[in-house]
Protein backbone atom coordinates (compact mmCIF):
# COMPACT_ATOMS: atom_id res chain seq x y z
CA UNK A 1 0.00 0.00 0.00
CA UNK A 2 0.66 3.45 -0.75
CA UNK A 3 0.93 6.08 1.95
CA UNK A 4 1.32 10.08 1.58
CA UNK A 5 2.44 11.64 4.54
CA UNK A 6 2.54 15.73 5.39
CA UNK A 7 4.61 17.38 7.58
CA UNK A 8 4.55 20.81 9.13
CA UNK A 9 5.80 22.30 12.22
CA UNK A 10 8.74 24.91 13.64
CA UNK A 11 12.12 23.39 12.01
CA UNK A 12 14.60 21.86 14.49
CA UNK A 13 17.64 19.45 13.33
CA UNK A 14 16.61 16.06 13.30
CA UNK A 15 12.97 16.08 11.52
CA UNK A 16 13.80 14.54 8.50
CA UNK A 17 16.04 11.52 10.84
CA UNK A 18 12.99 11.58 13.05
CA UNK A 19 10.28 11.12 10.22
CA UNK A 20 12.79 8.02 8.01
CA UNK A 21 13.50 6.68 11.19
CA UNK A 22 9.57 5.77 12.11
CA UNK A 23 9.38 4.70 8.56
CA UNK A 24 12.32 2.50 8.59
CA UNK A 25 11.09 0.78 11.84
CA UNK A 26 7.75 -0.31 10.03
CA UNK A 27 9.05 -1.77 7.31
CA UNK A 28 8.15 0.56 5.07
CA UNK A 29 9.96 2.00 2.06
CA UNK A 30 10.60 5.96 0.91
CA UNK A 31 9.20 6.35 -3.07
CA UNK A 32 9.01 9.95 -3.11
CA UNK A 33 9.92 13.28 -1.05
CA UNK A 34 9.77 17.07 -1.22
CA UNK A 35 11.04 19.13 2.22
CA UNK A 36 11.72 22.66 2.60
CA UNK A 37 11.71 25.64 5.08
CA UNK A 38 8.88 28.29 5.03
CA UNK A 39 10.58 31.28 6.87
CA UNK A 40 11.24 28.66 9.74
CA UNK A 41 8.37 26.68 9.12
CA UNK A 42 9.29 22.92 8.58
CA UNK A 43 7.10 21.85 5.38
CA UNK A 44 7.53 17.98 4.22
CA UNK A 45 5.41 15.25 2.45
CA UNK A 46 6.24 12.38 1.15
CA UNK A 47 5.02 8.84 -0.57
CA UNK A 48 5.96 5.77 1.15
CA UNK A 49 5.58 2.32 0.55
CA UNK A 50 4.14 -0.33 3.12
CA UNK A 51 3.67 -3.80 3.22
CA UNK A 52 0.25 -4.05 5.33
CA UNK A 53 -2.01 -2.53 7.17
CA UNK A 54 -0.44 -3.35 9.88
CA UNK A 55 2.71 -1.77 9.46
CA UNK A 56 0.50 1.50 8.58
CA UNK A 57 -1.02 0.43 12.26
CA UNK A 58 2.70 0.31 13.53
CA UNK A 59 3.67 3.76 11.55
CA UNK A 60 0.79 5.55 12.53
CA UNK A 61 1.81 4.73 16.06
CA UNK A 62 5.49 5.96 15.71
CA UNK A 63 4.25 9.38 13.71
CA UNK A 64 1.65 10.17 16.45
CA UNK A 65 4.92 10.14 19.10
CA UNK A 66 6.85 12.40 16.91
CA UNK A 67 4.29 14.66 16.54
CA UNK A 68 3.83 15.30 20.48
CA UNK A 69 7.82 15.07 21.06
CA UNK A 70 8.71 17.52 18.39
CA UNK A 71 5.24 19.86 18.30
CA UNK A 72 4.47 18.94 14.44
CA UNK A 73 1.51 18.16 12.19
CA UNK A 74 1.31 15.08 10.73
CA UNK A 75 -1.47 13.84 7.96
CA UNK A 76 -1.40 10.14 6.98
CA UNK A 77 -3.15 9.65 3.53
CA UNK A 78 -3.89 6.15 1.93
CA UNK A 79 -3.02 6.53 -1.64
CA UNK A 80 -5.88 4.46 -3.35
CA UNK A 81 -4.74 4.11 -6.86
CA UNK A 82 -1.57 2.18 -8.27
CA UNK A 83 1.13 4.86 -8.56
CA UNK A 84 3.27 4.97 -11.90
CA UNK A 85 7.06 5.55 -11.65
CA UNK A 86 7.56 9.27 -13.77
CA UNK A 87 3.64 9.94 -13.74
CA UNK A 88 4.85 13.68 -12.62
CA UNK A 89 4.58 14.96 -16.28
CA UNK A 90 2.14 14.45 -18.73
CA UNK A 91 2.35 11.93 -21.89
CA UNK A 92 4.15 13.70 -24.95
CA UNK A 93 5.47 16.86 -23.05
CA UNK A 94 8.63 18.04 -21.75
CA UNK A 95 9.35 19.66 -18.87
CA UNK A 96 10.17 23.78 -18.77
CA UNK A 97 11.55 25.67 -16.32
CA UNK A 98 9.79 29.14 -15.58
CA UNK A 99 11.92 31.44 -13.76
CA UNK A 100 10.52 35.02 -12.36
CA UNK A 101 12.90 37.92 -10.85
CA UNK A 102 11.85 41.25 -9.93
CA UNK A 103 10.41 42.98 -6.81
CA UNK A 104 8.17 41.36 -4.64
CA UNK A 105 4.15 42.48 -5.07
CA UNK A 106 1.21 40.86 -4.46
CA UNK A 107 -0.22 38.39 -7.46
CA UNK A 108 3.07 37.31 -9.40
CA UNK A 109 2.16 33.81 -8.19
CA UNK A 110 -1.13 34.00 -9.52
CA UNK A 111 -0.53 35.69 -12.70
CA UNK A 112 2.04 33.64 -13.99
CA UNK A 113 -0.09 30.24 -12.86
CA UNK A 114 -3.16 31.73 -14.46
CA UNK A 115 -1.06 32.73 -17.36
CA UNK A 116 0.15 28.74 -17.62
CA UNK A 117 -3.41 27.76 -16.29
CA UNK A 118 -4.88 29.47 -19.10
CA UNK A 119 -2.53 27.77 -21.78
CA UNK A 120 -3.53 23.92 -20.85
CA UNK A 121 0.01 23.39 -19.21
CA UNK A 122 0.32 21.67 -15.71
CA UNK A 123 2.43 23.23 -13.09
CA UNK A 124 5.00 20.41 -11.71
CA UNK A 125 6.93 22.17 -9.08
CA UNK A 126 6.90 25.13 -7.64
CA UNK A 127 9.62 27.27 -5.55
CA UNK A 128 9.02 30.74 -4.54
CA UNK A 129 11.21 33.02 -2.54
CA UNK A 130 11.87 36.52 -1.04
CA UNK A 131 15.78 36.83 -1.22
CA UNK A 132 17.98 39.95 0.31
CA UNK A 133 17.25 41.94 3.45
CA UNK A 134 15.35 44.86 4.58
CA UNK A 135 14.81 47.40 1.64
CA UNK A 136 17.10 45.60 -0.74
CA UNK A 137 14.73 42.35 -1.70
CA UNK A 138 14.12 40.47 -4.72
CA UNK A 139 10.92 38.05 -5.26
CA UNK A 140 11.89 35.05 -7.53
CA UNK A 141 9.70 32.02 -8.21
CA UNK A 142 10.40 28.76 -10.54
CA UNK A 143 8.10 26.75 -11.63
CA UNK A 144 8.37 23.46 -13.80
CA UNK A 145 5.61 23.11 -16.21
CA UNK A 146 4.82 20.00 -18.85
CA UNK A 147 4.92 22.11 -22.26
CA UNK A 148 3.74 19.49 -25.25
CA UNK A 149 5.64 18.55 -28.15
CA UNK A 150 3.64 20.63 -30.83
CA UNK A 151 6.02 23.26 -32.88
CA UNK A 152 5.78 26.60 -32.02
CA UNK A 153 4.00 26.13 -28.54
CA UNK A 154 7.44 27.76 -27.30
CA UNK A 155 7.83 30.57 -29.22
CA UNK A 156 3.92 31.29 -28.05
CA UNK A 157 4.74 30.67 -24.36
CA UNK A 158 7.53 32.92 -24.67
CA UNK A 159 5.96 35.93 -26.62
CA UNK A 160 3.38 35.56 -23.57
CA UNK A 161 5.89 35.49 -20.82
CA UNK A 162 7.42 38.67 -22.43
CA UNK A 163 3.86 40.39 -22.32
CA UNK A 164 3.09 39.33 -18.84
CA UNK A 165 6.78 40.37 -17.27
CA UNK A 166 6.13 43.76 -18.90
CA UNK A 167 2.77 43.63 -17.11
CA UNK A 168 4.34 42.66 -13.80
CA UNK A 169 7.72 44.71 -13.72
CA UNK A 170 9.65 41.34 -14.02
CA UNK A 171 12.09 38.69 -15.55
CA UNK A 172 10.42 36.15 -17.00
CA UNK A 173 12.25 32.68 -18.44
CA UNK A 174 11.54 29.95 -20.16
CA UNK A 175 14.35 26.91 -20.32
CA UNK A 176 13.94 23.75 -21.11
CA UNK A 177 14.68 20.88 -18.17
CA UNK A 178 17.80 19.15 -20.09
CA UNK A 179 18.33 15.55 -18.73
CA UNK A 180 21.66 15.34 -20.27
CA UNK A 181 22.88 17.92 -18.21
CA UNK A 182 22.00 15.84 -14.84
Amino acid sequence: MIVAITITGKDRPGIIAALTGALYRSGGNLEDASMTILEGEFAMIFLAALKSKRALIKLGNQLNLLERRLGLFISVKEIKRRLVRGEKHEPHTDPWVVSVLGKDRAGIVYRVSKFVSRHGLNITDLNSKIMGSSGRTAYALVLEIDVPKKPRVIEKLRRGFQTLAKRLSVTINLNPVDSEQF
